[in-house]
C-alpha cells in the first residue's frame, strides 16, 4: 500500500509553497484522493511517476533542442568577455 502524502509534505519534497500545490491540484495537473472537500493526499507511487516523466521529458527536450544548454549555462560569461 502507497504512503499519502499531505500537501505540506508533497510542497516540501517538490521545493515549492503549499499554495503552489493547492494551484495545481485546480488545474488538475496532479493526480490527488480526496477524502473530502477539505482533506486531500498525494500517492506516493504517482507523485514518483510524475516526477519520473518530468525527468523524461525534460531530457529528451534537450536531446531534440539545437541549443541543449541549460539555462544556467547560457547565463554564464563567454570566455571572449572582457573583465574589468
Amino acid at each position: 500500500m502507497d504512503r499519502l502524502l499531505t500537501v505540506r509534505e508533497l510542497a516540501e519534497r517538490l521545493r515549492v509553497t503549499p499554495t503552489c500545490v493547492y494551484r495545481w491540484l485546480a488545474e488538475s495537473r496532479l493526480p490527488a484522493v480526496r477524502f473530502s472537500k477539505r482533506c486531500v493526499r498525494f500517492r506516493e507511487s504517482d507523485v514518483q511517476q510524475l516526477l519520473d516523466e518530468l525527468r523524461n521529458a525534460d531530457a529528451d527536450s534537450e536531446k531534440t533542442t539545437p541549443a541543449s544548454r541549460t539555462r544556467f549555462e547560457r547565463l554564464k560569461p563567454s570566455s571572449r568577455a572582457k573583465t574589468l
